[in-house]
């Protein structure tokens, strides 16, 4: 189950089981992870309860998981960006609600039957390649469990894999699903089209006054101002703080002597390499390659191609053995090595070398500052971060905090997008979408959580004021209604036009000829698939045109709505035949998106049959969000 963990879920089918088999380590109730953690209850599933803890160690789980993938720690609030708390406690409520219906079903699993997949974990084998004791309780302190936990954690495991086994592993796609879902991704269509620019409308006169009355009056919610909100925000940044920070020369020299590595490129050699079977004959080979041979040539004689040869370009600490490359970097350039016993038994030679360098103090020092205030500022923001809130509880507004921090305080007025009324964006609702949906979500007079912007700081937000949305009268609106209204009947006409055109196609008419009446040009697409795109031609164009017949007319708007394509079919191209591998290859996709439909109706049904509560102001406490 561990070695299934690391070589990862490349199918979706080890996917669902790896994120179930994460939730199974809190969600079946495994008490060793919760051991010295505040039990509160995150949520309940048909009386199962989900503690605060245990959506705690899952998340945490996830995050480091998603880590590993990108290289680098991920912020909490990039995992909120990305789902990751609801998908985390959607994982720990699925294994819950398949764990109930387990017991209910009275499945089980004989001890012997646990004791040999435990012996079969290529995790807990020793160096003769059989199950270690020791390294199996080596494992197991890593993870943070005991034997009897992982025990039991592996018998419910076992138990859900069989009930999603049924799911995952019953369906079957008949062949003529098959056949229509190849047909209907790779049959391909050739079109002829033309575009019909805004032009092509004519002229179009601004109507008379009561004519753009009666307009706004039918469109009148299209003219409506949205509610906005004025707020007082206080931000605590890093940007804001780190210009008040004074570092002594000295600081920043000695901060410079810690980190010089960071500002140095090594020394880097592009290497050739020549393996043999056994010292002689490397002592052999370098014999002739003292008498003059060719490097390369004795190489190709050796039966290595030129790619087994050239190594490519290394730093020193960046070479695999390196006791090559103690070697490698000891050596003149173009002169070969003695023989070398490393990994295997070599000779090296250099023939690049690229020289490391330093960036002396002067040269970095407005960098390393930047960077050490930057830190010394984030040690602020935790002192600070406390002292807002203690000023917070004893009743003192946003604005007064910041005077007595000495914090910059900005009012804002922003509809729900984070917009003013003149349309640009304030800075600190542009840098974090969290904070227009906080102020939009709260009310005046309420006390809201700190808003984390990124790793850079929080932003604090009151709600002073909210305008309600109101209905824009006709006189200031005026400008905008005579656009809409034109823009509408550009539409109108272009699609009275463009009926107008497929018309005379449908009779007879080239598509060359109807260009040329409205100055357009016809172009031709290459073969195009449903899911295919062509630059100007309309995605609905292309879909319209999988149901038109051989040369087949229509027409479809552009995405701007400024225009309208006009396409004709004039060439069907079937999908090739498939072969017998190609059959069985979706035949097994098909099947698998069917096990995963069924797989999610049935975790459904049982959150619907068990019931599912959830508390999602602990939620937030845990990952730093909002509720």
């Amino acid at each position: 189950m561990l070695n299934a963990l690391r070589k990862g879920a490349a199918t979706w089918v080890a996917k669902i089981l790896f994120v179930l088999l994460v939730a199974s380590f809190a969600a079946w109730g495994v008490g060793d992870w919760t051991g010295g953690f505040r039990r509160e209850k995150l949520a309940e599933v048909g009386g199962h309860e989900i503690t605060s803890a245990e959506f705690e160690r899952a998340y945490q789980t996830q995050i480091n998981a998603a880590s590993g993938q990108i290289g680098r720690q991920i912020t909490s609030a990039e995992a909120r960006q990305v789902g990751m708390p609801q998908r985390v406690l959607q994982d720990l409520v699925a294994a819950a609600a398949i764990g109930i219906h387990a017991k209910s079903l009275n499945l089980g699993i004989s001890d012997k039957a646990i004791i040999d997949s435990i012996r079969g974990e290529e995790a807990f084998e020793g160096e003769d390649g059989k199950f270690s004791a020791q390294r199996f309780q080596q494992v197991l302190r890593q993870v943070g469990l005991s034997e009897p936990a992982f025990v039991d954690m592996q018998r419910k495991e076992i138990v859900k894999s069989q009930i999603l086994g049924m799911m995952i592993e019953a369906p079957y796609a008949p062949r003529t699903l098959v056949e229509a879902t190849h047909h209907f991704r790779n049959d391909e269509r050739t079109l002829k089209y033309f575009l019909l620019p805004p032009e092509a409308a004519g002229t179009i006169e601004t109507p008379a006054e009561d004519k753009l009355k009666a307009y706004y009056e039918e469109h009148k919610r299209s003219f409506m101002s949205p509610e906005y909100r004025r707020a007082g925000v206080l931000l605590l940044s890093t940007d804001k703080l780190k210009g008040s920070i004074a570092i002594s020369d000295e600081d920043l020299r000695a901060a410079y002597d810690s980190s010089k590595k960071a500002y140095s490129q090594p020394e880097k050699r592009t290497i050739q390499q020549l393996v043999f079977k056994d010292k002689a004959a490397a002592e052999e080979a370098s014999g002739k390659l003292a008498s003059g041979a060719d490097f390369m040539a004795l190489g190709k004689e050796l039966g290595l191609k030129e790619t087994d040869i050239n190594l490519g370009t290394f730093a020193k600490e960046d070479f695999g053995d390196q006791t090559v490359a103690n070697a490698a970097f000891q050596l003149e350039k173009d002169k070969p090595s003695a023989p070398i016993s490393g990994f295997a038994t070599v000779i090296v030679r250099v023939t690049e070398i690229q020289p490391g360098s330093q960036k002396s103090f002067e040269e970095v020092k407005d960098q390393v500052k930047d960077q050490l205030a930057k830190a010394r500022a984030g040690e602020e923001i935790s002192k600070l971060y406390d002292r807002i809130e203690d000023e917070r509880a004893a009743g003192s507004t946003l604005q007064e905090i910041a005077q007595k921090v000495n914090l910059p305080f900005e009012e804002i007025t922003i509809n729900k997008q984070g917009v003013t009324r003149e349309g640009s964006k304030p800075q600190v609702a542009a840098r974090s979408p969290a904070v227009a949906k906080t102020i939009f979500e709260s009310d005046v007079g309420v006390e809201n959580n700190a808003i984390q912007l990124g790793e850079d700081g929080y932003a604090f937000v009151d709600v002073m004021e909210v305008i309600p949305e109101r209905q824009r009268p006709f006189e200031e609106v005026r400008e905008d209604v005579v656009k809409a209204w034109t823009d509408e009947e550009t539409r109108n006409r272009l699609a009275a036009k463009s009926d107008e055109l497929v018309a005379a196609l449908g009779k007879g008419q080239t598509m060359e000829a109807a260009a040329q009446s409205v100055g357009a040009t016809v172009k031709t697409s290459p073969a195009l698939k449903r899911s295919g795109a062509e630059p100007g031609l309309p995605i609905s164009a292309i879909a319209q045109a999988f149901s038109l017949p051989q040369d087949g007319i229509g027409s479809a708007q552009t995405p701007d709505k400024r225009g309208r394509a006009i396409f004709q079919v004039v060439g069907i191209t079937p999908a090739p035949a498939l072969d017998d591998k190609g059959v069985d290859e979706l035949r097994k996709e098909l099947a698998r998106g069917v096990g995963n439909d069924l797989y999610a109706q049935y975790v459904n049904g049982l959150q619907t049959a068990y019931g599912v509560q959830v508390n999602p102001k602990a939620i937030a406490q845990i990952t730093g969000g909002q509720q």
